[in-house]
């Protein structure tokens, strides 16, 4: 690296020194006379030095330390403001007025960061002018024609409903067939019948496994005919779509939209190839409630497409859509499926542990009774210790207009923020006294062994209130797309004091009219899957190498489910009995 340079700068330039000594003075006394709780209520300010853009750079840089870092500088404060370009950003520290905040769905809106998304993945002018029908926005754009259709909340609820019920069984069924048969197929029962011990990295083995699985159920056999490199693009999709969240200069950084417009393309042949087969009587059966065939794939899958398409949505725009949602499932839920079957064989006992109670749950070679593997109370703690542990969901708001809650007053068109991981990691709601392993850094797998019965119940009550507020005043929906209660697999058991603390706190899955339509699969998908993994696998962490890397860590630079940031080397061989 050359030196002289930047050393010359110092040496032959004072004026600009000078200068910049000036401008950042002045920078400096504008910050102290806006460092102070607004006047009108606001929440605290926090300081900054470079007028308009604030903080903007920083939260854009690595969004996880930047609200660590605020948090650590007002640890006593329910909420604190933040100035990003020009606007007011609000960061929710205070894990009740997060709740109010979720349920006040008319005046919090969601669907702005919506919009973002379905412009990001691809969607035109035209279909962005569809989905702002019926849409909560701030300021609408004038030339959409509203009509009451609710555009985006009618495909929340039909999402909601699909992915719920029957069809949840369908998928969580379809996952855990692909998943042993891929197990099957990468460890075959050796004509000796003595398995042999294979090395690998443990998270590279989940990440293969669960992805395949996961697309298959979601969308078809059919796919990997044309795309069978669809299992690595979506994580080069993963690891380049902040880039144009972040609307980096496609001329600078081309390699983002480059892969964004792959996925479009195969998506556009996948739904293609689906109508040809429907009109070509390839798909067997013309019920149009059917659960899943090879084209389609999930009846979510084929809904998602004909819901776009009757509103007129382009080709490209449904593509666009489809890619969001594999995006979603894989990159949300296998990242905390690694979390939690590393955890699991770090620990000897907690391993024998689990596949003892696993064993009750298997009721064929490939089937499960998800409603036994859910409520194993070592199991789904060590679920529910994943999520508060090895997730950051931000749950971005707008305000649509001025109003006080928890004492704090908000103004029209500032943006909320409810860093969930803060919430998770609060000692005061997580640590025990006396108890060290209840430290809220550390993974502690009996955390939650004291149940947590109230915990969905309360996400519903919440989504319930949210759902009557963002329709509140609006033009009704069709019957068809209005929610509905829907019965799922809880995680439960016995009620207590210190869990009902922490529901409101336990946030991966955001909350209000937003909450995750696939939490449900979720789950199923990471517990139904280690259930499968230890039936079929036998694993041993290999201790040379974990001294040699260390304990894997939640990766703290992304979003949603957080990977290990280092790999578990582990011996892998078929397990016999």
């Amino acid at each position: 690296m050359e030196l002289k340079p930047t050393l010359s700068l110092y040496t032959v330039s004072p004026p600009i020194w000078l200068l910049a000594g000036i401008l950042l003075f002045f920078a400096w006394r504008w910050s102290i006379r806006h460092h102070k709780v607004s006047s009108n209520g606001e929440p605290p300010l926090v300081p900054y030095l470079i007028p308009w853009l604030g903080h903007g750079f920083s939260l854009i840089n690595d969004i996880n330390g930047f609200v660590e870092w605020v948090r650590s500088s007002f640890p006593s404060s329910g909420a604190v403001t933040v100035q990003v370009a020009g606007r007011h950003l609000y960061l929710i520290f205070d894990a009740k007025l997060a709740s109010q905040i979720y349920r006040r769905s008319d005046n919090f809106l969601f669907d702005p960061f919506n919009l973002m998304v379905f412009r990001t993945t691809g969607g035109t002018k035209n279909d962005l002018e569809i989905a702002q029908n019926g849409a909560r926005l701030v300021k609408t754009d004038p030339n959409v024609v509203v009509d009451g259709t609710h555009f985006m909340h009618g495909f929340h609820i039909m999402t909601k409903n699909h992915l719920s019920g029957e069809f949840l069984e369908e998928l969580t069924r379809r996952f855990i067939e692909t998943l042993c048969k891929e197990i099957d197929r990468n460890f075959p029962i050796s004509k000796n019948g003595k398995p042999e011990w294979r090395t690998m990295d443990l998270c590279h083995l989940i990440k293969s496994l669960w992805t395949h699985a996961s697309i298959e159920a979601l969308m078809g056999t059919n796919i990997y005919t044309f795309w069978p490199e669809i299992d690595d693009w979506i994580w080069e999709f993963d690891s380049t779509f902040p880039m144009i969240i972040a609307q980096y200069p496609s001329l600078l950084f081309p390699k983002p939209y480059k892969v964004r417009e792959e996925g479009i393309r195969k998506l556009i042949d996948w739904e293609r190839m689906a109508r040809e087969a429907e009109e070509e009587g390839k798909i067997k059966s013309d019920d149009p409630n059917r659960l899943w065939d090879p084209y389609w794939g999930h009846a979510y899958s084929r809904e998602a497409s004909k819901f776009y398409a009757k509103f007129g949505v382009s080709e490209r725009g449904r593509a666009g859509n489809k890619m969001g949602i594999i995006w979603g499932i894989a990159a949300n839920a296998i990242p905390v499926a690694m979390q939690v079957i590393n955890q699991t064989v770090l620990n000897p006992t907690t391993l024998e542990e689990l596949h003892s109670e696993i064993s009750r749950c298997q009721t064929g070679p490939l089937s499960l009774d998800m409603g036994k593997v859910t409520t194993q109370p070592k199991l789904k703690s060590m679920f529910l210790e994943a999520l508060r542990w090895a997730t950051a969901s931000p749950s971005p708001r707008v305000v649509r207009e001025d109003c006080e809650i928890g004492g704090y007053r908000f103004k029209s068109n500032s943006m909320v923020m409810i860093p969930a991981r803060i919430l998770q990691l609060e000692p005061a709601t997580w640590e025990i006294p006396g108890n060290e392993q209840s430290k809220p850094d550390l993974f502690w797998p009996e955390r939650f062994l004291d149940g947590d019965q109230e915990h969905e119940a309360h996400r519903v009550d919440e989504n319930i209130e949210a759902e009557a507020n963002h329709i509140a005043g609006a033009p009704s929906s069709p019957e068809e797309l209005k929610p509905r209660r829907v019965q799922v697999e809880p995680i439960s058991g016995p009620k207590s004091k210190d869990i009902q603390r922490r529901i409101l706190s336990l946030r991966p899955f955001g909350g209000g009219t937003t909450i995750c339509s696939g939490r449900h699969f979720a789950t199923n998908e990471i517990l139904g899957g280690l259930a499968t993994l230890l039936l079929r696998l036998e694993i041993e962490v290999i201790d040379e190498e974990l001294i040699k890397h260390g304990v894997p860590q939640p990766d703290l630079r992304k979003q949603g489910g957080l990977f290990p940031d280092r790999p578990l080397m582990v011996r892998v061989r078929r397990r016999m009995s």
